[in-house]
């Protein structure tokens, strides 16, 4: 049983609502379940009022009850609600849920998300203490009423299946306590039932290279065995699910790269399709994605926001790219003036080298010093001048990669159309801007050349004649996005009540920005004119100015608008 407490903000809702999609996505849901979420009294509750009313609370709770012979059960269901019935009873009050239940891993397991309010309206409080311990209790009690009591062979089967795994156990926690601060384990205080489950472990330890042997029953563990472990036991999870992804995809691999580095050196980047998405996690609170790659690998990389789940799905083509981990412009400009200034940086002397500088932004330069020095790479005075060592743009680049690992990847989304949707599209799509892979390709690399042979196909279908491994001419592109827009205009113009024209490649444009149009060929924004409707590039500058007429200068398909007080937006 997991349990968390998230606190709403502005960007909650959001968060929540693509938690919720992501709950009750189909992949993960019994055929008859596809699409819904249950709650006390329904098969098929309404996850719109759910979400808005959750939107008004100051926390929620997300809870996730994985019953360890839950595949004994005929439907998990009726538990679930038994559960929330006795939560009810416990704390007294009404309780506002909906859950879903998943039969996407070896066992089924059921998320909850249960409103932060009383029945009253005030607050929900539930102790640290009954979430820790008491409604794991409860559920528990529960599971022997359906199944009756663990059998002691039952229990003893499973001590010893733990002995050899090669994750964080209960036994671990047990050698721990017991092997104390300095981490010495005498096997002879083990309880003599236990103590031959104990060397068994131990020798598994060992064998993983966390705990070495100092003479006859007595042991030494590694100091961080317990974190290693952890790290083993994610890292099978994960390969597992990609396993489970890649079944019935001829041509794939997993190698050692099969889990995105994000603090990878080399900045490598990695586009492909997704092939899966979903949460991990102890709370299942992080995004994943697995990518099948152009080369034929199968890559897993953390996203971090769940958020990001609502803005893709299967087969849409993305580039997956690691944070930056060279030193930024502030860096830079306090390496040079501390150059100058025999190995010291203050404010006051950046204000003398850039009397143009404001406070906030001297200040921001002090605020990456501090937090360069909590990690030990440069030092502060009482008169708080920094000493900045000669190697500072080094160390610098160490602390990138050392944050890197806690910050999100970075995903372009390059089409939301999958191959077969883009190898008859009318517009500029994905494949074509992708030369043709080099080389025997494979996987999906193998997939992408015969996509875009068909796509070759259709182009000279419809009167343009794409030359066989190249990309688009301008001419081309120019077209395929001239006859899009056309296609899109259509259905506009009955809403609109007006006809379409092209926007001019040069001179002045103005009207109305309605609304953004995403195509084939991109994102457009719709500009109402008196007696006519057109479609331009969009940026999001727009969207500060829907509604109200603009005016910009058209240059070879570009726009410089004209927003606010006079102020020019090139395009």
């Amino acid at each position: 049983m997991k349990a968390r407490i998230v606190r709403m903000s502005v960007s909650s809702a959001a968060a929540l609502m693509a938690h919720v999609a992501y709950i009750k996505r189909d992949a993960a849901l019994s055929e008859q379940d596809r699409g819904r979420l249950f709650d006390r009294n329904s098969e098929d509750a309404g996850k719109r009022d759910f979400v808005d009313a959750v939107s008004e609370d100051r926390h929620h709770f997300r809870i996730i009850v994985s019953p360890e012979d839950g595949t004994e059960m005929a439907d998990l269901k009726p538990f679930v609600r038994d559960l929330v019935s006795q939560m009810e009873k416990d704390m007294e009050t009404r309780l506002e849920w909906v859950g879903a239940i998943h039969h996407d891993t070896g066992r089924p397991h059921a998320h909850l998300i249960i409103r932060g309010r009383r029945e009253d309206g005030r607050d929900l409080v539930m102790p640290r203490e009954y979430i820790s311990h008491g409604i794991r209790q409860c559920a528990e009690d529960l599971m022997t009423l359906e199944l009756g009591p663990e059998t002691a062979l039952e229990q003893e089967r499973k001590l010893h299946a733990e002995a050899t795994a090669e994750r964080l156990t209960r036994i671990d926690h047990f050698l721990d306590r017991q092997a104390g601060e300095n981490h010495i384990l005498e096997l002879m205080e083990s309880p003599s039932k236990y103590r031959t489950l104990h060397a068994a472990r131990l020798r598994t330890l060992e064998r993983l290279g966390l705990a070495e042997k100092l003479g006859a029953g007595r042991w030494e563990l590694d100091a961080k065995f317990k974190t290693t472990l952890k790290s083993l036991g994610e890292r099978g999870d994960i390969i597992k699910t990609m396993n489970r992804a890649v079944v019935g995809k001829s041509g794939r691999r997993l190698d050692v790269d099969a889990i995105f580095d994000r603090s990878d050196p080399e900045g490598r980047s990695l586009t492909g399709s997704v092939l899966k998405l979903g949460l991990t996690g102890e709370a299942h609170d992080r995004a994943y994605v697995i990518i099948d790659g152009l080369d034929g690998r199968a890559v897993y990389a953390e996203l971090g926001s769940t958020e990001q789940l609502a803005e893709i799905r299967r087969g849409v083509i993305v580039t997956l790219s690691p944070p930056c981990v060279e030193p930024k412009p502030s860096d830079v400009t306090i390496d040079r003036i501390a150059r100058q200034h025999g190995a010291t940086y203050s404010a006051s002397l950046h204000q003398a080298d850039d009397p143009r500088a404001s406070p906030e932004f001297i200040a921001a330069h002090v605020r990456r010093l501090e937090a360069l020095r909590r990690q030990g790479h440069v030092e502060r005075s009482a008169e708080a001048n920094w000493t900045i060592p000669d190697d500072y743009l080094a160390k610098v680049r160490v602390y990138e990669r050392t944050q890197a690992r806690l910050r999100s990847v970075a995903m372009l989304v390059h089409s939301e159309l999958g191959l077969a949707e883009q190898t008859q599209a009318l517009g500029v799509t994905w494949l074509d801007e992708t030369p043709q892979p080099s080389g025997i390709p494979i996987g999906f690399g193998r997939e992408v050349a015969d996509a875009q042979t068909q796509r070759r196909a259709f182009l000279a279908k419809i009167g343009i004649a794409a030359n066989d491994g190249k990309v688009l001419t301008e001419a081309q592109r120019m077209e395929l996005v001239r006859r899009d827009l056309a296609h899109g205009a259509r259905i506009l113009s009955d809403e609109i009540g007006k006809p379409y024209s092209p926007a001019p490649t040069q001179g002045h444009l103005e009207g109305i920005y309605r609304e953004p149009m995403t195509r084939v060929s991109g994102k457009f924004a719709v500009i109402e004119r008196s007696r006519d409707f057109t479609m331009v590039p969009w940026r999001d500058v727009l969207e500060r100015s829907r509604g109200m007429r603009i005016s910009g200068i058209m240059r070879g398909g570009s726009v410089s608008w004209k927003l606010g007080r006079g102020l020019g937006m090139p395009d």
